[in-house]
């Protein structure tokens, strides 16, 4: 199931949101401290975000370039004012779409269903294989999970292609600049402890899925995905 993070301080926007994009088999998650949107927006690792402009203490646009610098998930702009200057600006901190009020709930849901097929489903369709096992361990391309026999995580866009490049290059190592070149196209607009954090999350879901794998790090070079020792 796909996650929404809704970071909108009307609460009857908040409540129409959720309650129809539940009804399309979307979990969300809203924001009630807006001093805390990047801290639950780490929480939880939505899928796909939708962010207001106007919000209490820090805006909209301030809360899309933090979480760019850690994501590269979906984010919907939400406002009453887009024009072509707040659009481009929207862009330039982050937005992918936009989402102008009133808001029809069907374009919103056509809107986000594209978002979320371009993000993940159209990664899985450039795959050649759908599949790929390690161990006891697989990786879904299509449906954008890792699982064991025993449980199943979702996985972000950015873990799923960071485990995709560690599955297809088993038991080598992949170097730090590979992974950087590759996942964020430019090294120099990543900071430094980004994949770091990246990966470590990924650590947790094959410890969550009870995995027989394990991703180490081989010091001043990148990280191995190999068997655990038994």
């Amino acid at each position: 199931m796909y996650r929404i993070l809704i970071v909108e301080d009307e609460i009857s926007i908040t409540d129409t949101l959720k309650n129809r994009l539940k009804k399309y088999g979307y979990e969300c998650h809203a924001i009630e401290d807006f001093k805390s949107v990047l801290d639950v927006f780490q929480e939880i690792e939505p899928h796909l975000v939708i962010m207001d402009i106007n919000l209490p203490y820090f805006d909209g646009y301030y809360w899309s370039r933090k979480i760019r610098k850690i994501s590269t998930c979906p984010i919907m702009i939400l406002s009453a004012r887009m024009s072509e200057l707040d659009q481009i600006y929207g862009i330039e901190n982050g937005a992918d779409d936009f989402i102008t009020k009133p808001f029809v709930m069907d374009v919103v849901v056509a809107k986000i269903n594209g978002q979320i097929r371009r993000s993940y489903g159209e990664y899985a369709k450039t795959a050649e294989r759908r599949l790929l096992h390690v161990g006891n361990t697989t990786l879904n391309l299509d449906t954008v999970r890792l699982s064991t026999p025993e449980q199943e995580e979702v996985l972000t866009v950015k873990e799923l292609q960071l485990c995709h490049m560690f599955f297809e290059a088993c038991p080598n190592v992949v170097t730090r600049q590979q992974l950087l070149s590759v996942i964020w196209d430019e090294e120099g607009f990543v900071e430094e402890n980004t994949l770091t954090v990246n990966i470590k999350r990924l650590r947790k879901k094959l410890e969550n899925v009870q995995s027989s794998l394990e991703l180490k790090t081989i010091r001043g070079i990148g990280y191995q995905l190999m068997e655990k020792d038994t």
